[in-house]
């Protein structure tokens, strides 16, 4: 194993942290946005803000498998080489949409060119040794926390003072600059798999899907990120409703966006000292029930100060539950199939991120702000009850053998 491991995964933290930032930067004036482009009615726009952030991240599991397969054959450093150039290209051709329309064909185009994320969770654990995975996971989440954090509160920085087009030239520069990290400073050691001893991606999904376990942290992902992502078409609409006048409005959904990011970075990068005392099991049993608890707080919310507080107590309960997640399904895949395993797992959260902000959309357009706040909380307490009834608690024990044999 290498031994510059650790700053090899400085270095692609730094650009994860980069590109994650420039896709989910838009988030905080997404729906301000739509409406610059002419969608004036509050409920229309975020209904649409659901559908532009909903229509990329299905668009994106459709193709996530096909992505990571393609990095088990050509190498995980490739396959995020050339994702990060397509979202730079896609992102800056969204500042020049002149309707709603135009935004959502390119939205599609950034989505089925996905796969980032998996492809540099591969590359990530494939760069470290194997008693270090938990650990690896865990550091390499806070990229993708404080990234999604660090993104929409610059980006609603840029929009309150430049304009709601100027976000999208600096995101698609983030991304080059992302390239070029990855580009210079890795340096991958992949051996590719001999043609006789490969598996077909229908194969690995059957494989996949024969693991109970498996089957139930996927569908913890998918209930997770519907969570996350529910809020985010809504949030600066629901922002609007608590202050008086309209401006900064995208500074203040970034600020309170970053502040569950700084949360969730936090509980991500403890999660080597957690795991020493609980399982993971454990972890995700109490961070779901929290979770509950946040939202429905957020729904009760009547001032902005009330709000970030809930918010950095979902970003706690967000951070502990997607490492450990990780974690089981890492431990549950063959090192030889994990690029199509975590692009097929990564399908499954990513159906999460279309349903939260579609349903989020028309559930707004519906009944109100409030009633997706019900729905994310009850899906918490179904995370907790699935936690209870189907998974076992031996995952620590797994952990703890592995460190026991170095």
């Amino acid at each position: 194993m290498d031994k510059d491991w650790r700053k090899k995964l400085a270095v692609l933290w730094l650009a994860q942290f980069v590109g994650m930032s420039a896709i989910t930067g838009l988030i905080s004036f997404l729906p301000l946005y739509v409406s610059h482009l002419g969608i004036t009615d509050a409920s229309e726009a975020a209904m649409w803000a659901g559908l532009l952030i909903g229509a990329a991240s299905f668009c994106a599991a459709v193709s996530n498998p096909f992505w990571g397969a393609l990095a088990d054959r050509k190498g995980r450093k490739p396959m995020v080489e050339k994702v990060l150039l397509m979202f730079g290209i896609i992102m800056i051709a969204m500042a020049f949409a002149t309707n709603v329309y135009q935004l959502f064909i390119l939205r599609i185009l950034q989505g089925l060119c996905g796969g980032f994320v998996a492809a540099a969770t591969a590359l990530a654990v494939s760069l470290s040794p194997k008693e270090q995975i938990a650990f690896t996971i865990g550091i390499f989440q806070t990229s993708l926390i404080v990234g999604g954090a660090a993104g929409p509160m610059v980006g609603g920085l840029i929009a309150d003072y430049f304009g709601y087009r100027q976000p999208f030239f600096a995101f698609g520069l983030f991304c080059f600059l992302s390239l070029l990290l990855i580009r210079f400073s890795i340096v991958e050691t992949f051996v590719p798999i001999v043609k006789s001893e490969r598996t077909s991606l229908k194969a690995v999904f059957v494989y996949i899907w024969s693991i109970a376990d498996l089957r139930v942290m996927m569908l913890i992902q998918c209930l997770t990120q519907f969570a996350i992502q529910s809020i985010g078409p809504i949030l600066p609409l629901y922002i609007r409703s608590m202050v008086v006048g309209d401006s900064n409005i995208a500074s203040i959904s970034g600020t309170i966006i970053a502040i569950g990011g700084v949360a969730s970075a936090i509980a991500s990068g403890s999660m080597g000292f957690l795991i020493n005392r609980y399982s993971h099991k454990q972890i995700m049993l109490v961070a779901s029930l929290l979770g509950s608890i946040s939202f429905l707080g957020q729904m009760a919310a009547n001032d902005i100060a009330t709000l970030g507080i809930m918010r950095f107590l979902n970003g706690l309960c967000i951070g502990a539950m997607i490492p450990s997640s990780n974690t089981i399904i890492t431990y549950l895949i063959p090192e030889t199939k994990r690029g199509a395993a975590f692009g097929i797992t990564s399908t499954f959260a990513l159906m999460g991120n279309v349903s939260g902000p579609i349903t989020a959309g028309f559930l707004t357009l519906a009944y109100g702000f409030q009633s997706i706040f019900w729905v994310t909380a009850l899906f918490f307490l179904l995370i907790a009850f699935l936690l209870l009834t189907r998974i076992k608690d031996h995952y620590a024990a797994v952990e703890e053998e592995e460190n026991m044999a170095v």
